[in-house]
């Protein structure tokens, strides 16, 4: 989702119990799924276990994968502060309202490779247009580096942050070990991108009326990025 910004701190939780579940994992857990890798350049270094994902994107009815209910109770503080600070804005309480509660359409771990990168890409389609993209770091180090919009930053252990998926990002891992973040999709219903509430004001986004603005084959200066 595009908004005036590249990043936006959320709050923070307490990641500990989190971080024992990924540490406990093996090796060979990080390698049953490779689709993403395969299908996406940008994220050949990565490897990456779907909790709540399908890979058509679709933008609601999400399908809950097994390994869901082993991370749940831990990723539980994280849900319950994203859902309240969108849903309690302004904005979200006048859609919430109107449409009902948001909903999380895409949560997964992804591990970036020791001294590897995420290389420079914007998110397209309508799913991601439409969706608040959340990082949580669950474990990383000093030399990784996240970049959005031209602006770089690293981010703690336990912060929660939405990026600006839809300009240019990109990230590096300088560091000797892995890198696992927990990357979550929040919508709230009835929300529009900022070109879909610009061109067609008061009437419902859709897949088919937002291609052009979706996959950002029009120019978008609704939030221009800083010099």
């Amino acid at each position: 989702m595009n908004f005036d910004g590249n990043f936006r701190r959320i709050g923070t939780v307490d990641i500990r119990p989190l971080q024992q579940r990924v540490r406990g994992l093996a090796a060979g857990d990080w390698d049953r799924e490779t689709t993403r890798q395969r299908r996406y350049e940008a994220h050949r270094d990565t490897r990456s276990i779907g909790l709540v994902y399908d890979y058509d994107f679709r933008h609601v009815r999400a399908t809950r994968l097994p390994a869901l209910q082993v991370f749940e109770p831990a990723l539980r503080p994280a849900l319950t502060l994203i859902a309240a600070d969108f849903e309690g804005s302004p904005r979200g309480r006048e859609l919430c309202a109107k449409h009902g509660l948001g909903y999380f359409v895409r949560a997964s771990l992804v591990r970036l490779n020791a001294g590897g990168q995420i290389a420079p890409h914007q998110d397209l389609n309508f799913s991601l247009a439409h969706s608040h993209r959340v990082h949580l770091p669950v474990i990383t180090n000093e030399n990784v580096l996240f970049t959005v919009g031209g602006e770089t930053q690293h981010l703690r252990e336990g912060e929660v942050v939405e990026i600006n998926n839809r300009r240019v990002h990109e990230v590096q891992n300088g560091g000797t070990d892995g890198r696992v973040h927990l990357i979550l999709d929040f919508v709230l219903r009835g929300e529009q991108c900022c070109c879909g509430e610009k061109r067609y004001p008061g009437v419902a986004c859709n897949p088919r009326r937002c291609l052009e603005t979706d996959r950002l084959k029009i120019p978008c200066t609704c939030y221009p990025e800083a010099a």
